[in-house]
């Protein structure tokens, strides 16, 4: 029976029995109307405080004031970057781009696709492909079309992440993320584990870092 629980509550009906008897509905206006409680949160950048609703005020705590230098420390290493084309110039394929992936040592494990540069491949083809390269690696994970997370084996076998041994085993598997989902992904990643962050045109500072700065550290 607990099997049984566990499958349904986590499986089944968070897909088939998910539904509201009403919907509320809300917007940045609500955030600004006038209420006799502050209005407060907390974002991980401060890039878009320009954009704040003129009745909210952007605070900064001292000790990190210094934060945006420091990541600018970071992102300007000279041997962070890599130019990656095809021929005559042109942008590398998907499938070139992960065979120079493979090549890179320490031995990179996730990829980000902030720059959203994967274009001519679905996720799962992706994945697919990227694990046909490494053969010590048991497993791939993506998100499928329903923006589940998803695991990939070897052998081919597709299940929900969730369910998955692999759940617990990310030491044993690689990551890719899309565009769409490096923003707001939490993983459990081993310490030490290297990735790659795409970039493109018009990715700011801000969406760069939300991307990066996806996963937790075990």
């Amino acid at each position: 029976m607990k099997v049984i629980d566990f499958y349904l509550s986590q499986v089944v009906f968070p897909r088939a029995a998910k539904e509201y008897q009403s919907k509320l509905s809300t917007s940045a206006w609500d955030l600004v109307e006038d209420k006799s409680n502050v209005t407060t949160g907390f974002s991980g950048t401060n890039d878009n405080r320009y954009l704040l609703p003129t009745s909210i005020t952007q605070e900064d705590p001292v000790c990190q004031l210094s934060t945006n230098a420091l990541v600018l420390q970071y992102l300007l290493q000279p041997d962070f970057y890599e130019c990656t084309e095809g021929i005559h110039g042109e942008r590398e394929s998907a499938k070139g781009f992960l065979r120079r992936l493979i090549r890179r040592e320490p031995e990179i494990r996730v990829l980000l696709d902030v720059g959203a540069q994967m274009l001519e491949l679905q996720n799962e083809d992706l994945a697919r492909h990227w694990l046909s390269l490494k053969p010590h690696i048991s497993a791939a994970i993506f998100f499928d079309e329903s923006d589940h997370l998803t695991v990939l084996t070897q052998d081919g076998t597709i299940e929900p992440l969730i369910s998955s041994p692999f759940n617990r085993q990310l030491d044993k598997c690689i990551v890719y993320l899309d565009d769409a989902h490096t923003r707001g992904t939490d993983l459990k990643l081993p310490r030490g584990t290297r990735a790659a962050v795409t970039l493109g045109p018009k990715v700011t500072k801000d969406r760069l870092l939300q991307g990066e700065l996806f996963h937790k550290r075990e």
